[in-house]
């Protein structure tokens, strides 16, 4: 059984590496004021955006024919693993593809929504999360009512990201009157649509700013309904589940850089006339973090490749989300203890590392609900 990377997918992610470690790290010492890692000076995010797309990268997972790279799960999971590793690239990356526009839109909504957004002149953002509802998507109760010539929204959502500039929403709504999978619809919500509103900013521990939503009587279109109605939940659960692998990707980049950091500075910080890496506390905290970041890699290629050959990964991928995410907490925690008081400090990307990737369990599916989900799988792949 060969474990190796696809040719091309170690050539891919060995360029990214390369691009990462010219173009990005010494940038990444020159932001040291940023409030969190997605955030770059607009000219300078133009001229990276640039490069990426010289690359061949831009808008990597969609498709060539609407002006995407067309990159498979497993090439998406590597870019964004080798973009990770430096907090200057975290923004680079955002994507700018909807798979679930894409599968359900019509020929109209995707000229009009999804091929502007991939090639950059505008985006959307995606908006499920609710207060009671936000790894359930079963349990969202932003409601949608038929009314002649279109719908009304009624609701609110919550935790959502680049709400201030996005042009259009895709919205997660149920038909009234039906509850947890039946009927759940995607809608297009554009930003200045009658009846809906963005609320208060909601500030998060990593620095990036999220948003509430209000839909109050929102009237939208029958063009605006995306698919049909109650074909919203595959859709949204295959776009949630890819989610959770790419986010696991992410961690592997952060987990990376964490673990390099580590090694090299406890070879060259010495304390009582010998090396940090001397001190068998240190070497465990080295060796621990070498094995969990060969496992999760493991796992992810292995998920991603799967998941791309059209096997269903759905439990592997709450596996590797739980695993990932929990991993990169520790990898980034032993890091700050060698690094001492520094760790702690802004002399280092690591205290921006910490609060990066703290939310990762919890957003996407908390590691509680996810472990729920694969005992539910556990149980009924025994019969029980």
């Amino acid at each position: 059984m060969n474990f190796d990377l696809p040719e091309e997918t170690q050539m891919l992610k060995d360029m990214v590496r390369r691009f990462v470690n010219t173009e990005l790290m010494p940038l990444e010492k020159t932001l040291h004021d940023r409030k969190n890692s997605y955030e770059i000076p607009s000219e300078i995010k133009v001229e990276l955006d640039k490069k990426v797309s010289e690359l061949g990268l831009w808008a990597m997972d969609a498709p060539v024919e609407i002006g995407g790279a067309g990159l498979g799960l497993l090439d998406h999971c590597v870019v964004i693993e080798e973009a990770f590793r430096c907090t200057a690239a975290r923004s680079l990356w955002s994507s700018l593809f909807f798979p679930v526009l894409n599968e359900l839109g019509s020929k109209e909504q995707i000229e009009r929504y999804l091929i502007p957004s991939v090639r950059g002149d505008f985006h959307g953002a995606a908006a499920y999360s609710e207060p009671n509802a936000a790894g359930d998507l079963a349990g969202i109760q932003t409601t949608a009512e038929k009314v002649d010539g279109g719908w009304n929204l009624n609701g609110n959502k919550c935790w959502i990201s680049h709400a201030l500039t996005a042009k259009f929403f895709l919205v997660l709504a149920r038909l009234k009157g039906t509850s947890r999978h039946d009927g759940i619809t995607w809608f297009i919500v554009d930003s200045n649509t009658d009846g809906f509103s963005i609320g208060r900013e909601q500030h998060m521990v990593h620095g990036q700013s999220t948003y509430e939503l209000f839909f109050n009587n929102c009237r939208v279109s029958d063009h605006q309904l995306l698919g049909k109605p109650n074909q919203g939940w595959a859709a949204g659960e295959a776009a949630l589940y890819r989610g959770r692998v790419l986010i696991s990707a992410r961690a592997l980049g952060i987990a990376q850089r964490c673990y390099e950091m580590m090694v090299e500075y406890s070879s060259q910080r010495h304390t009582f006339g010998k090396p940090l890496s001397s001190r068998q506390a240190i070497q465990w905290m080295v060796a621990d973090s070498a094995i969990d970041i060969h496992a999760s890699r493991l796992m992810v290629y292995n998920a991603a490749w799967r998941a791309q050959d059209g096997q269903d990964v759905r439990s592997e991928m709450a596996m590797i989300k739980v695993f990932t995410a929990e991993m990169v907490s520790r990898v980034v925690d032993r890091a700050v203890q060698i690094h001492g008081a520094s760790g702690l400090s802004d002399e280092t990307i690591l205290e921006r590392c910490y609060r990066d990737v703290r939310p990762m369990r919890i957003y996407e599916g908390s590691s509680e609900a996810m472990r729920s989900v694969i005992a539910k799988n556990c149980f009924a792949s025994n019969g029980f």
